[in-house]
C-alpha cells in the first residue's frame, strides 16, 4: 500500500485531494500548521485508520521522522498574493524554504515521485494576445513575474526540477488557475472571486471588484482539480522525468461575468439580494488575463475538465450558503 505525504493537507484543495487518496485505499500523511488549513476540512477522515494527521510547519520537517513515504504532494504555500507582496520575506521562507525542507524530505525518505504545486501566475508578465492561451513552455522563459508570490514559486519550481534531476525522483508540476467550489477558503482579506462575492450578497453586503470587472481568469473547479490530480498520479507515479501541466479550464471569464453568474445564483436562494457593487483600485502586479492552454493535460494526463462554470458556481453557492448558516439554505438533497 503506497504512503503518500500532503502538505497543506487541512487546505482546501489537499484536503479534497487526502479523500480522494484514502478512496484508493492509499495511506496518507497529512501535515498543516492551520495557519491557512482548517480542521473542519479533514474532521470527517480524521477517523480513518489509513489517515495520519501531523500539526508542524514545512520549514520545520525534520526528514529522518519520514523514511516511508512513497510520494510527496507538496501544497502547502503563502497563497495570497497580496500577504506575499506585504511580508516578501516570511513568503520567501515559506515558499523557497519549505519547498526546500520537503525536497529533503523526499531524498531522505527515497521517494519515487514529488508533485508539486506551481503557479499559474508564472505567466502573469505576458503580454499579447499571441500569448494565451498559455502553453506550460511560456514560463519561465519568456517574461519575468513581478508580483512577489510569483517569484518565489518561481524559484521554488525550479528548485524542485534541480533536486529531481539530481537525486533520481521523478517531478510533475501543476500550475493552477482559479480553483474554486465548496470549502474554498472566505477568511483571507481578499477571499477568492467566486467566494467573496457568494459571502458578500448572502450576508447583505455590497460585493467589491477590483479594477474596472474587465479583467479575465479561467476558473477550474475543485472536484475537476481532484481527477486532474489522481489522472496526473496514475499517468506519472512511476516515472522520473520532470514534467509541467497547466490545470485549468480552458475558458476564461471577465470578473464582471463571473459576478453576474455568482448574482443569478445567488438570487435563486435570496430572490430580494442587492445589484449594488463598489469598485476599488486595482491590486498592483495582477494579470490582466489568465488562460491556460490544457492541450498537454489532454494527451498526457488524458485529463479534461467536465464542470462548466454556470454548474459549478450554483454548486459552489449552495454549498457555501449552507456554510454561512442561511436559513433559507438549499438541502444536500436537492
Amino acid at each position: 500500500m503506497a504512503t503518500h505525504l500532503i502538505t497543506g493537507c487541512a487546505g482546501f484543495v489537499a484536503s479534497h485531494l487526502a479523500r480522494a487518496l484514502l478512496k484508493t485505499g492509499a495511506e496518507v500523511v497529512g501535515i498543516d500548521n492551520l495557519s491557512e488549513g482548517y480542521e473542519k476540512n479533514i474532521s470527517f477522515i480524521r477517523g480513518n485508520p489509513n489517515f495520519h494527521f501531523i500539526e508542524q510547519d514545512v520549514r520545520d520537517i525534520v526528514p529522518q521522522a519520514h523514511t516511508s513515504i512513497d510520494y510527496i504532494w507538496h501544497l502547502a504555500a503563502a497563497g495570497a498574493t497580496y500577504f506575499c507582496r506585504d511580508f516578501p520575506k516570511l513568503a520567501v521562507l515559506i515558499n523557497i524554504n519549505g519547498t526546500l525542507s520537503m525536497l529533503d524530505v523526499a531524498i531522505k525518505s527515497e521517494c519515487k515521485h514529488f508533485f508539486f504545486a506551481d503557479s499559474s501566475s508564472l505567466y502573469d508578465s505576458l503580454v499579447g494576445d499571441e500569448y494565451y492561451p498559455s502553453a506550460e513552455s511560456m514560463a519561465p522563459n519568456i517574461g519575468t513575474p513581478m508580483g512577489v508570490y510569483a517569484i518565489t514559486k518561481m524559484a521554488a519550481s525550479q528548485l524542485v526540477r534541480s533536486f529531481g534531476e539530481k537525486h533520481s525522483f521523478g517531478t510533475s508540476l501543476f500550475r493552477y488557475t482559479n480553483i474554486y467550489g465548496p470549502s474554498m477558503n472566505l477568511k483571507r482579506d481578499i477571499p477568492p472571486v467566486v467566494g467573496a462575492f457568494t459571502s458578500k450578497l448572502l450576508t447583505g453586503e455590497t460585493p467589491i471588484i477590483y479594477g474596472t470587472g474587465q479583467k479575465r481568469r479561467d476558473f477550474l473547479h475543485i472536484d475537476d482539480l481532484t481527477n486532474f490530480h489522481l489522472h496526473a498520479f496514475h499517468s506519472r507515479f512511476d516515472k522520473k522525468d520532470t514534467q509541467t501541466y497547466n490545470a485549468g479550464c480552458g475558458k476564461n471569464f471577465s470578473i464582471s461575468e463571473v459576478y453576474k453568474t455568482v448574482h443569478a445564483a445567488c438570487k435563486k436562494i435570496k430572490t430580494d439580494i442587492s445589484d449594488e457593487i463598489e469598485y476599488r483600485e486595482d491590486q498592483p502586479n495582477e494579470a490582466q488575463i489568465t488562460l491556460a492552454d490544457i492541450s498537454k493535460a489532454n494527451d498526457e494526463l488524458d485529463w479534461q475538465p467536465e464542470i462548466s462554470f454556470e454548474d459549478g458556481v450554483e454548486k459552489t453557492v449552495n454549498s457555501l450558503n449552507r456554510l454561512l448558516g442561511d436559513s433559507n439554505a438549499i438541502s444536500a438533497s436537492e
